[in-house]
C-alpha cells in the first residue's frame, strides 16, 4: 500500500511514492529537497534533479550532498534544467515525458541502482496556461508509473504564488501533498492496480474530478475505483463517476467500485445511475 496523506515535512519516502510540495518558504523548500535527496542516497537510488531552483538548493549552504561534484562525475546524480528535461523535443508531450523517465529509470536499475529518485520544479510548466492541461495529464501518467513501474519515486515542486486553481489541480493528482494554503479537497491516485479517491467531493469539485478521471490512464476489461478513503461525496460526485463509467463502457471497459458507503449505493439507486452506466459494487475485504 502506498503512503498517502498531507505532509508537514518530508519523512521516509520510499519507492513508488509521489509527492507534491508547494514551496511556501525558501528554507522549507531547501530542507524538503535535501531530505528527499538524502533519502534516495540512503536507499541506493540514482538521483535526477530538475530545475534551476533545485540545482541552486543543492549547491547552496549546508547542502545535503557532501560531495556533489563527485556524485555527478560518478553518475549517482544528474541535473537538468526544466527546458532540458521537459522541452528537449521543442514541445512538452506527456507520453514522450513518460518515455523519458521510463528510460532513465530502467537505465538506473541496469546500472545497479535500486531505482530513480526525481526532484523536479515544474512551476514553469504550471505557470504557462498553454501547457498546464498537458502538465496535469502528465502528473496522472507519472503517478501511475510511480505506482506500477519498475522503481521511480518523485517529488514535484510548485511555487506557492501560482494560481490557486493550478495548485489545487496539480496537488489533487498526488497521494502525498504539502500545500499549506491550497489543500485539495480530494486526491486521486493509483495504488495496487486500482484508482483511489481520497477526501471530499462536492458540486464545486465535480468538474475537477471529471478531468482527473478522464486523464487517468486505465486499461483492461475492468477498472476498479476505490472509495474506501472518501470522506464525503454528494450527488454531483456520484453523477461524475457514473458519467466516467459510461465513457469507459463505450471502450468496452467495466467499472467496479470498491468500498462505497451504504449512502453512496443508495444514492446510486435513487438517481437511477445504473441506467446511465452499470457498475459493480465491491465490499472492502475485512
Amino acid at each position: 500500500m502506498r503512503a498517502q496523506g498531507l505532509l508537514s515535512e518530508v519523512t521516509a519516502v520510499g519507492a513508488g511514492d509521489h509527492v507534491c510540495w508547494v514551496n511556501d518558504d525558501p528554507g522549507a523548500f531547501d530542507a524538503a529537497v535535501h531530505e528527499f535527496v538524502a533519502g534516495g542516497l540512503a536507499r541506493g537510488e540514482r538521483l535526477l534533479c530538475v530545475g534551476e531552483r533545485v540545482i541552486d538548493s543543492l549547491r547552496g549552504e549546508n547542502p545535503s550532498l557532501a560531495d556533489m561534484d563527485t556524485l555527478l562525475a560518478d553518475g549517482v546524480l544528474e541535473t537538468l534544467t526544466v527546458a532540458q528535461a521537459y522541452d528537449a523535443t521543442g514541445r512538452f508531450v506527456p507520453e514522450r515525458q513518460l518515455e523519458f523517465y521510463d528510460a532513465a529509470t530502467r537505465r538506473a536499475i541496469s546500472d545497479g541502482y535500486r531505482g530513480l529518485r526525481v526532484v523536479a520544479d515544474v512551476s514553469p510548466l504550471a505557470d504557462d496556461p498553454a501547457r498546464r492541461t498537458d502538465l496535469i495529464r502528465w502528473e496522472r501518467l507519472a503517478d501511475d508509473y510511480a505506482a506500477h513501474g519498475p522503481g521511480m519515486s518523485a517529488m514535484c515542486l510548485y511555487r506557492a504564488d501560482l494560481s490557486p486553481e493550478a495548485l489545487t489541480e496539480a496537488a489533487s493528482g498526488h497521494p502525498l501533498v504539502h500545500s499549506p494554503d491550497h489543500v485539495p479537497d480530494f486526491r486521486i491516485f493509483f495504488d495496487d492496480g486500482r484508482l483511489v479517491l481520497a477526501g471530499s467531493i462536492d458540486t464545486f469539485g465535480a468538474d475537477r474530478l471529471a478531468r482527473a478521471l478522464a486523464s487517468s490512464p486505465v486499461s483492461g476489461a475492468t477498472v476498479t475505483l476505490d472509495l474506501g478513503r472518501t470522506e464525503f461525496i454528494d450527488l454531483a460526485g456520484c453523477r461524475t463517476i457514473a458519467t466516467w463509467a459510461r465513457q469507459l463502457r463505450g471502450r468496452s471497459v467495466q467499472l467496479a467500485v470498491l468500498g462505497a458507503s451504504r449512502l453512496v449505493q443508495q444514492m446510486w439507486q435513487l438517481l437511477a445511475l445504473a441506467d446511465v452506466a452499470p457498475v459493480t459494487f465491491l465490499e472492502t475485504p475485512a
